[in-house]
């Protein structure tokens, strides 16, 4: 063997470890996307990796590609099934109080009459009290797989009417239907016995004070607590009061109303 032959022989020996290998790697559990951006970045200028269906493509080096499969040994598990539950509360306290007085006043040649005046020769004293107290919420569940999203919502189309005036003063109606919904958009990660959750949620009712208003209760946060505890998202807590006299009447107005949520997550499987 000529000296040429022998240093042919040994640089080839030393090329092929680091020639290029092309493997196609099936996934179980995760989807390739899931994946890609992982293992790409793990390869760095070393390698190449595509999807094809559940499938990755790996061109590297044969070292590389036994690196890409101890990676994913790690990332192909299979993902955690979820129960996802979403709990709304509120109350709403009204409270009126007051009087007003209906009568005739005279003074001299002149008579006023004050509300809806006399009524058999009599004046009257009406007493407001009024007081209303209601509580209302729901609670919503959802199965979801761990890492991904998942949309629950429930509603109705609600008419609403509004009245103007037309160009000759005629009162006209208009009724347009208004989506009330309520729901949540969720993703809910794991880390051990921690949960890492993202949501949106809505809950949208019809008020109940004043005919033709949507009340509007929203959220939109990332949250962290422990499995199968309640994580509170927020809560509004409102309150408001309001006093009006005048001639011959009194009327006081309370207020309270009170908004609360919060989401659970429980592992199924």
């Amino acid at each position: 063997m000529t000296l040429r032959t022998l240093f042919a022989a040994l640089l080839l020996g030393l090329c092929l470890p680091l020639q290029a290998a092309t493997e196609v790697i099936p996934l179980n559990y995760r989807t390739a996307d899931d994946v890609l951006g992982v293992v790409q970045s793990m390869l760095g200028n070393e390698g190449k990796v595509s999807a094809y269906g559940n499938q990755l493509i790996v061109n590297a080096s044969p070292a590389k590609i036994g690196e890409v499969r101890v990676l994913l040994q790690q990332l192909d598990t299979r993902p955690r099934r979820l129960l996802i539950t979403v709990e709304s509360a509120d109350s709403n306290y009204q409270n009126d109080r007051g009087y007003r007085v209906d009568g005739t006043l005279s003074a001299g040649n002149a008579e006023v009459q004050v509300g809806r005046g006399e009524v058999n020769g009599r004046d009257q004293v009406r007493i407001i009290r009024r007081s209303t107290d209601s509580r209302g919420g729901g609670t919503q569940q959802v199965q979801a797989t761990e890492d991904y999203p998942a949309l629950i919502q429930v509603g109705q189309s609600v008419p609403l009417t509004t009245y103007e005036r037309d160009h000759y003063g005629q009162l006209q109606s208009s009724t347009q239907y208004r989506d009330v919904t309520r729901g949540f958009y969720v993703t809910a990660s794991l880390s051990g016995e921690i949960v890492h959750i993202s949501i949106s949620s809505n809950r949208d009712r019809v008020s109940p004070s004043q005919p033709g208003v949507i009340d509007l209760q929203s959220a939109d946060t990332r949250v962290t607590g422990r499995l199968g505890e309640w994580i509170s998202i927020g809560g509004v807590n409102e309150q408001n009061q309001a006093e009006q006299s005048d001639f011959l009447q009194r009327r006081a107005t309370q207020g309270r109303e009170d908004m609360s949520l919060r989401v659970k997550v429980e592992v199924v499987d």
